[in-house]
């Protein structure tokens, strides 16, 4: 990438953090960024420390704000230059006038650099200029041309993609922000096509005299997604560590209620409706449901009260087999041939599942636990790796109850 798209600078030229900030507002992730600039998500993580301390922040939101508003004040040093010249042409023209045409000039020249979707108003808050980014961003029916001149809410009102708060309290929520004394406002909203867009505010002032309002859209999607993925795979974490410690002090004529806790506690975090742990007996040729969880009850004992051959469940035992985790994004992955598993996830109500085998390689048995949800397409696989430590647990108590149990017998 020797220039960045809709710019005269060459891209390979800027500084690593800036890069990073560049890609960042673009929507791409860590990852995508590491692959982009060649470097690991690891020196991307680094970078991203070094932005947040320089700009003295918590929140790379805040930080890509930040950073386009000194560009635009970079962009704006730039532009007054060729004002000099445009000024001498308006000479007959109204003082108002000049600042509208300069505002107009700033704002097309920005819009050569950023993908975001922006909208520039008067003091009354009619439309001067609105770009066709924001318009596709919001669907909104009518054209940048028609909105010149009308009310803002001529915009909103004829928005497909609304935010999900009423379109009264958006408009009230603007002519708030445009009455206030304050410089710059930011807040998200959640749109009805489930993307957050990030908002931010401006009252505009060139020269001392206010001109008018400036308003841009980002879609910030990503980085809503991605903390939103941080803050649960921190809540599983900190419940897979309380329920390691828990586990590991407790009696063993209390393992089997423990266990149960355990996936209801696991399932709360993950939003799931439904948890068993499985058991396959190799020796013995058996399948069978050991431990199970339902949303809004605890369940010992499930509702199958025989043990089923594993020459019944044969996709099931092939998962066990060949896999150390697997999501079912709906009945229909489960193979048809595979009846019984089939008949198991419909009796228990099952439209998806992320489950995750484990055991101890040196016993006959093998177990799984399974997390369900009643939607279909619910399971996010990212989640799977902040699951994968449940192996550890679950097969140290197993182990440790079959060892406890066979000195037992002795």
């Amino acid at each position: 990438m020797d220039f960045y798209p809709g710019t005269d600078f060459e891209f390979a030229n800027l500084p690593r953090e800036t890069q990073v900030i560049w890609l960042a507002m673009e929507g791409n992730t860590d990852k995508t960024i590491a692959q982009l600039l060649e470097i690991t998500t690891d020196t991307v993580a680094t970078y991203w420390k070094r932005i947040l301390a320089r700009y003295d922040s918590s929140s790379r939101t805040e930080v890509i704000a930040e950073f386009l508003r000194e560009y635009y004040e970079d962009d704006l040093d730039h532009l007054e230059k060729e004002v000099a010249v445009l000024e001498e042409k308006l000479k007959e023209k109204s003082a108002a006038e000049q600042h509208q045409l300069l505002a107009t000039a700033q704002l097309n020249s920005l819009m050569n650099l950023l993908d975001v979707g922006v909208i520039f108003t008067n003091n009354g808050l009619k439309v001067n200029y609105i770009n066709e980014q924001l318009c596709r961003m919001a669907g909104c029916s009518m054209t940048p041309k028609e909105l010149i001149g009308c009310d803002i809410a001529a915009f909103v009102d004829n928005c497909q993609i609304r935010s999900l708060k009423s379109e009264e309290t958006v408009n009230q929520r603007i002519r708030i922000l445009a009455s206030s004394n304050q410089e710059k406002t930011v807040d998200q909203m959640v749109m009805t096509n489930g993307r957050t867009l990030e908002r931010t505010f401006c009252n505009v002032v060139v020269r001392g005299i206010a001109i008018g309002h400036f308003i841009v859209y980002k879609d910030v999607t990503p980085f809503v997604d991605e903390t939103k993925d941080l803050l649960q795979k921190i809540r599983v974490n900190e419940q897979l560590a309380i329920r390691s410690l828990v586990h590991l002090e407790s009696k063993r004529d209390k393992q089997s209620q423990e266990i149960v806790i355990t996936l209801a506690t696991l399932s709360k975090v993950l939003g799931a409706d439904l948890a068993i742990v499985a058991e396959a007996d190799f020796n013995k040729g058996s399948f069978s449901i050991v431990h199970s969880w339902a949303k809004n009850e605890f369940e010992f004992k499930t509702d199958y009260d025989e043990t089923i051959p594993l020459t019944f469940v044969e996709w099931f035992k092939k998962q066990l087999s060949e896999r150390e985790c697997w999501v079912i994004d709906s009945i229909d992955d489960i193979p048809k041939s595979a009846s019984m598993e089939r008949a198991i996830c419909a009796q228990a109500n099952v439209r998806s599942a992320i489950a995750i085998a484990f055991g101890d390689p040196k016993s006959h048995k093998k177990y799984f636990v399974q997390f369900s949800s009643r939607k279909p397409n619910y399971w996010d696989r990212r989640i799977v790796s902040s699951i994968l430590p449940i192996r550890k647990l679950f097969g140290t108590v197993f182990s440790e109850i079959e060892q406890a149990t066979a000195k037992s017998v002795e």
